[in-house]
Protein backbone atom coordinates (compact mmCIF):
# COMPACT_ATOMS: atom_id res chain seq x y z
CA UNK A 1 0.00 0.00 0.00
CA UNK A 2 2.75 2.61 1.32
CA UNK A 3 4.27 1.64 -2.05
CA UNK A 4 1.32 3.24 -4.06
CA UNK A 5 1.51 6.16 -2.30
CA UNK A 6 4.89 7.11 -2.97
CA UNK A 7 4.42 5.97 -6.70
CA UNK A 8 1.82 8.38 -6.55
CA UNK A 9 3.45 11.46 -5.19
CA UNK A 10 6.43 10.71 -7.68
CA UNK A 11 4.10 10.92 -10.33
CA UNK A 12 2.73 14.55 -8.79
CA UNK A 13 6.18 15.82 -8.47
CA UNK A 14 6.67 14.85 -12.01
CA UNK A 15 3.93 17.03 -13.32
CA UNK A 16 4.86 20.05 -10.51
CA UNK A 17 8.56 19.84 -12.65
CA UNK A 18 6.45 19.43 -16.31
CA UNK A 19 4.25 22.42 -15.23
CA UNK A 20 7.32 24.69 -14.39
CA UNK A 21 9.09 23.94 -17.72
CA UNK A 22 5.90 24.69 -19.55
CA UNK A 23 5.47 28.33 -17.62
CA UNK A 24 9.16 29.25 -17.90
CA UNK A 25 9.18 28.39 -22.10
CA UNK A 26 10.50 31.22 -23.76
CA UNK A 27 11.66 33.13 -20.97
CA UNK A 28 14.88 34.75 -19.47
CA UNK A 29 15.65 35.40 -16.27
CA UNK A 30 14.75 38.93 -16.76
CA UNK A 31 11.14 38.61 -17.93
CA UNK A 32 10.74 35.52 -15.69
CA UNK A 33 11.04 38.32 -12.30
CA UNK A 34 9.06 40.99 -14.05
CA UNK A 35 6.46 38.18 -14.72
CA UNK A 36 4.56 37.57 -11.30
CA UNK A 37 1.79 35.72 -12.49
CA UNK A 38 4.58 33.23 -13.75
CA UNK A 39 6.69 33.53 -10.93
CA UNK A 40 4.32 33.18 -8.56
CA UNK A 41 2.99 30.00 -10.31
CA UNK A 42 6.39 28.92 -10.23
CA UNK A 43 7.14 29.33 -6.30
CA UNK A 44 3.48 27.44 -6.02
CA UNK A 45 4.88 24.38 -7.59
CA UNK A 46 8.31 24.40 -6.00
CA UNK A 47 5.75 24.56 -2.88
CA UNK A 48 3.95 21.51 -4.33
CA UNK A 49 7.09 19.43 -5.27
CA UNK A 50 8.40 20.00 -1.44
CA UNK A 51 4.97 19.02 0.01
CA UNK A 52 4.74 15.52 -2.37
CA UNK A 53 8.67 14.97 -1.34
CA UNK A 54 7.88 15.23 2.37
CA UNK A 55 4.87 12.72 1.92
CA UNK A 56 7.35 9.93 0.54
CA UNK A 57 7.39 7.26 3.02
CA UNK A 58 10.71 7.54 5.29
CA UNK A 59 11.03 4.02 3.56
CA UNK A 60 11.48 5.34 0.45
CA UNK A 61 13.47 8.34 1.37
CA UNK A 62 15.92 5.73 3.64
CA UNK A 63 16.15 3.73 0.06
CA UNK A 64 16.90 6.97 -2.03
CA UNK A 65 19.06 8.93 0.62
CA UNK A 66 21.50 9.70 -2.11
CA UNK A 67 19.05 11.73 -3.46
CA UNK A 68 18.67 15.55 -2.47
CA UNK A 69 15.27 15.76 -1.09
CA UNK A 70 16.33 18.16 1.65
CA UNK A 71 17.19 20.46 -1.04
CA UNK A 72 13.57 20.44 -1.99
CA UNK A 73 11.75 20.69 1.22
CA UNK A 74 13.92 23.46 2.28
CA UNK A 75 13.15 25.43 -0.60
CA UNK A 76 9.02 24.41 -0.06
CA UNK A 77 9.97 25.73 3.76
CA UNK A 78 11.49 28.98 2.44
CA UNK A 79 8.25 30.10 -0.62
CA UNK A 80 5.99 28.42 2.56
CA UNK A 81 6.89 30.11 5.09
CA UNK A 82 7.23 33.91 3.55
CA UNK A 83 11.30 34.05 4.14
CA UNK A 84 12.04 37.35 2.34
CA UNK A 85 15.15 35.84 1.63
CA UNK A 86 13.94 33.76 -1.54
CA UNK A 87 16.07 34.75 -4.01
CA UNK A 88 14.76 34.48 -7.56
CA UNK A 89 17.64 33.67 -9.16
CA UNK A 90 18.07 30.58 -7.27
CA UNK A 91 14.47 30.06 -8.26
CA UNK A 92 15.63 30.43 -12.07
CA UNK A 93 18.81 28.63 -11.72
CA UNK A 94 16.50 25.66 -10.26
CA UNK A 95 14.16 25.74 -12.89
CA UNK A 96 16.52 25.87 -16.16
CA UNK A 97 19.26 23.83 -14.63
CA UNK A 98 17.96 21.25 -11.46
CA UNK A 99 14.69 20.14 -12.36
CA UNK A 100 15.79 18.11 -15.66
CA UNK A 101 18.31 16.23 -12.99
CA UNK A 102 14.84 15.38 -10.70
CA UNK A 103 13.16 14.52 -13.10
CA UNK A 104 15.29 12.52 -14.64
CA UNK A 105 16.03 10.78 -10.96
CA UNK A 106 12.37 9.99 -10.42
CA UNK A 107 11.64 8.41 -13.74
CA UNK A 108 14.52 6.21 -13.04
CA UNK A 109 12.66 5.37 -9.73
CA UNK A 110 8.99 4.99 -11.38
Amino acid sequence: MRENKDKLYLERILEAVDAISVYVVGYDYNRFVNDKKTYDAVLMQFVNIGEMINRLSEEFHEEHSDLPWHKAIGMRNEIAHGYLDVKPKVVWKTAKKDLPVLRKDIERLL
